[in-house]
């Protein structure tokens, strides 16, 4: 049986979204095995759309045990995907096997697939996965990332950093605070929004007005960034 928290969707909806079903595809893996992928399209889709990938940053056998099911059957990844696609911009979610390198892999497919304008979502411990391939991208929000460790910052690509002031995840502030100021000193191109009262998962947990702003800050940031028009 799933975990609890496997069965939470995201906090804040807007209209269509939840009419919104995924089309599956398969793309190779970066041990040239298959990878399941999902992808959330908007209502008026354009062949070349915008793309949010959603990262996963562990494998999914793992993540099965812990968790009971995939990231990609999670009702968090499902409605986020939901959301974004609502937003204008359609929305991928994946299986993996080798998260950093699968990553790649599946970016590399949608960029042959859908053309360069591409962005990351990251939560949580998927956050390094996702900083270790924003390279790769044009731009990515990273919401509440573990970044114990990180000491490269690719440069130039616009970072969306949301920041939950009551985060109970031990060390997780002090090091993304270490985060955004080395950010900072290198003179990146970082949107840093602080939600004083936020828990870790605030999407999930906070029913806020302030918590449904910051998301719909985070995807005007993304639309901004891949020059599309609203959802």
């Amino acid at each position: 049986m799933p975990h609890e928290i496997a069965t939470r969707r995201v906090l804040y909806e807007i209209p269509g979204m939840n009419a919104i079903e995924p089309r599956e595809f398969e793309c190779p893996g970066s041990d040239g095995q298959p990878l399941a992928g999902r992808i959330y399209l908007p209502a008026a889709a354009d062949p070349l759309a915008a793309v949010v990938v959603i990262v996963e940053g562990f494998p999914d056998p793992g993540f099965v045990k812990h968790v009971g099911c995939r990231f990609m059957d999670m009702q968090w990844s499902i409605s986020m995907a939901q959301l974004i696609a609502a937003s204008g911009m359609a929305a991928i979610t994946y299986a993996n096997r080798q998260p950093a390198a699968d990553a790649i892999a599946v970016i590399e497919h949608v960029t042959q697939k859908l053309g360069s304008r591409i962005a990351l979502w990251a939560t949580s411990g998927h956050g390094p996965v996702a900083i270790s391939v924003l390279d790769r991208v044009s731009c990515g929000v990273l919401s509440n990332p573990i970044t114990e460790g990180v000491t490269a910052i690719p440069a130039g690509v616009p970072m969306f950093v949301i920041r939950s002031g009551k985060d109970e995840t031990p060390g997780l502030n002090t090091a993304l605070d270490r985060f955004t100021a080395l950010a900072m000193s290198q003179n990146q191109p970082m949107t840093l929004v602080n939600h004083p009262e936020a828990p870790h998962s605030f999407e999930l947990y906070d029913n806020s007005e302030a918590a449904r702003l910051i998301l719909r800050q985070a995807l005007e940031f993304l639309r901004t960034q891949l020059h599309t028009s609203g959802g």
